[in-house]
C-alpha cells in the first residue's frame, strides 16, 4: 500500500478505537474492537514511517503475525530505536491476541493495548522528527 494508503487506514483504525468504541460502545464493551483495531493500526504507524524514510516500498506489507515474536527484527529493516519500536509492537500483538480471541478481559487490560498504541505512535513520531534535523 501506499503512504496515503496506510494513512487512511491508520485513521479509520483510529476512529474505530477512541470515536466508536472509547466514546460510543464504552471500554468493557469493546475489547475485540480495540484488539483488532489497535494492532494494524500499529503496523500502519510503522509502515508509514519505513516508507516516508524509504527504508521499504510500497510494495512490502507487514504481518501483524510477525510481531508475535523477536524474531520479528530480521523482517524489519534498521531504523532508530527499532528494539524498543518493535518490542512495543511485539508486546502490543500479543495483548491485541488476547482481547480479541480470548476471554473477557477487564479494563486495565484493555487500556494498555490503547496506551501502547499511543506510545509506539508516538515514538515512532519522534525518531521520524529527528530524522529529519
Amino acid at each position: 500500500m501506499k503512504i496515503e494508503e496506510h494513512e487512511e487506514s491508520l485513521k479509520q483504525h483510529k476512529e474505530a478505537i477512541f470515536d466508536w468504541a472509547l466514546e460510543v460502545k464504552g471500554i468493557e464493551n469493546s475489547q475485540r474492537i480495540i484488539g483488532l483495531h489497535a494492532s494494524r493500526a500499529a503496523l500502519d504507524i510503522l509502515a508509514i514511517y519505513l516508507q516516508k524514510t524509504k527504508r521499504i516500498g510500497p510494495g512490502m506489507q507487514l504481518n501483524h503475525r510477525w510481531f508475535k515474536s523477536k524474531k520479528v527484527s530480521d523482517k524489519v529493516p534498521a531504523f532508530p530505536h527499532k528494539s524498543l519500536i518493535l518490542d512495543k509492537i511485539t508486546e502490543l500483538e500479543k495483548t491485541c491476541e488476547k482481547l480479541s480471541y480470548g476471554s473477557k478481559k477487564g479494563k486495565a487490560e484493555i487500556l494498555k493495548a490503547v496506551k501502547l498504541l499511543q506510545d509506539i505512535e508516538e515514538n515512532v513520531n519522534k525518531v521520524m522528527k529527528n530524522e529529519k534535523k
